[in-house]
Order: structure tokens, then C-alpha cells, then sequence
């Protein structure tokens, strides 16, 4: 899996790069919570068709530096963590249908927006994935989901990812998807718009945390904590507060 550790390096650049020239306008708030949403939803059966995963899941967090009960990440390195069975990272890759799909969805399913700030994050949901596919591997679901929990872990304990961290994560999922019966089930169409969703969605989050503390804004930060949270309570099982 050669591309883990650059999994790091996208959470660590993305704030930079949106931040710098990305805000978020009235409306496209409400917009991003009902996209986070959309996409738990979606993963639903990936994680509840195998009855030990919220086990799995709190061993993970653990093994990721995340305590089961707060926010505070692990101020040593992580213990032994949890054998995984081996499936190649060529598992939990798809081979996508189209062009982007859901930068347009998105964008176009926004409401209280207005035409110009509607094309604004059309074009913000495009770079989100360029970027991310610039530095970590193209069309597999793993990463995308390795990528939006490893925006959350930062958000919701201050600490960037390390390397044994993003590694570790980007294993566990391509366990959990591979493992998955509702996996198989999906067809390629529904596994690039769910990757597309789980890239664009992680790029939102860091952007939302990265303008709350540039500005100050208490409903910004409040956002991207009630995201985060949701995220990890969906994937690892942890209710972090």
C-alpha cells in the first residue's frame, strides 16, 4: 500500500490549499451537515452487515490515538493494535463509471445558495478531489475513507495524523469494505459516487475547521466538531465529545 503515508500529507494540505482561497457563504453551512448526512447514510451497510465491527472499531480508535471517551489524542505510541486480515489495497478499488459525479450533485442539490455561490462550490467539490487524488491512490475506497476520518481525528483532537496512524487506518478500511457482503453488492456507479462523497466531504470538513479558527467564528467550529464527531462515532465507533 505505497500510498498510505501521503494519505497524511493530503489531511495536512488541504486546509491550506481551500482555506487560502475558499469561504464558506451564508447558506452552504446547512448545505454541508445535510452532506455529511447524505454520506453516513450511505455507509450504513458497509459497517452493520459485519457483527463485530464495533468492537473492531473501538480497538482501531484506540490503536489510532483516540480514547473511547474524549477527545484527547494518545500521548504515546500506540499499543499492540488489532491483527487484520490481509486483503491486497487492490480490493477496495473500483473502476469508475464516468467524469465526477458528485461535484455536480452536490452543487446542484445546495439550497439558500444563489447561482454564483452554487458555481463556487461546484468548482471547490473539483478541487477537492484533484487534490486528494494528486497524493493519494485514485479510485479506491480505502483511502476516501482512511482520508475523511483522519480530517476528523485532527479536527476533533488538535494533532496532526501520524504516519503509523494513516497507515493504520487506510488497513482497517480496506478490511472493513473488502470483508463487507454490501460491498459486493454496489455497483460501480454507487462506489465512485460514495468515494467521491467521502473526498468531498473530508475536504469540506477541513475547510469548515480551517475558517472557524482563522475568523473566530464559534458556529463554524461548532460545525466542524458536531462533523467530526459524526464521523467517528459512523467509523470508529467512538463517541468523542
Amino acid at each position: 500500500m505505497r500510498d498510505m503515508n501521503s494519505i497524511r500529507t493530503c489531511v495536512v494540505l488541504t486546509a491550506l490549499l481551500l482555506g487560502a482561497g475558499s469561504t464558506i457563504a451564508i447558506g452552504q453551512s446547512d448545505s454541508y451537515t445535510r452532506m455529511l448526512s447524505t454520506t453516513m447514510s450511505t455507509t450504513n451497510s458497509l459497517f452493520s452487515a459485519q457483527s463485530a465491527v464495533i468492537e473492531q472499531r473501538r480497538s482501531m480508535a484506540k490503536a489510532a490515538g483516540v480514547l473511547p471517551a474524549g477527545t484527547s489524542p494518545s500521548s504515546s505510541a500506540p499499543q499492540v493494535q488489532p491483527v487484520l486480515r490481509q486483503y491486497p489495497i487492490t480490493a477496495t478499488d473500483f473502476r469508475p463509471v464516468s467524469s465526477p459525479i458528485m461535484p455536480d450533485q452536490l452543487a446542484d442539490a445546495a439550497t439558500g445558495v444563489d447561482t454564483a455561490t452554487r458555481e463556487t462550490m461546484r468548482k471547490l467539490f473539483k478541487q477537492a478531489l484533484t487534490s486528494f487524488e494528486g497524493g493519494a491512490r485514485k479510485n479506491n475506497l480505502a483511502n476516501a475513507f482512511a482520508f475523511l476520518t483522519a480530517v476528523a481525528l485532527q479536527v476533533k483532537t488538535g494533532t496532526e495524523p501520524t504516519n503509523a496512524q494513516t497507515d493504520f487506518l487506510i488497513a482497517y478500511f480496506n478490511y472493513i469494505v473488502a470483508g463487507s457482503p454490501a460491498y459486493r453488492s454496489y455497483s460501480p456507479q454507487q462506489l465512485q459516487m460514495l468515494y467521491e462523497s467521502l473526498v468531498i466531504t473530508g475536504n469540506v470538513l477541513a475547510l469548515i475547521d480551517s475558517q472557524g479558527k482563522q475568523t473566530k467564528d464559534p458556529n463554524l467550529k461548532a460545525q466542524a466538531g458536531a462533523m467530526s464527531q459524526a464521523v467517528l462515532k459512523q467509523f470508529l465507533g467512538v463517541d468523542a465529545q
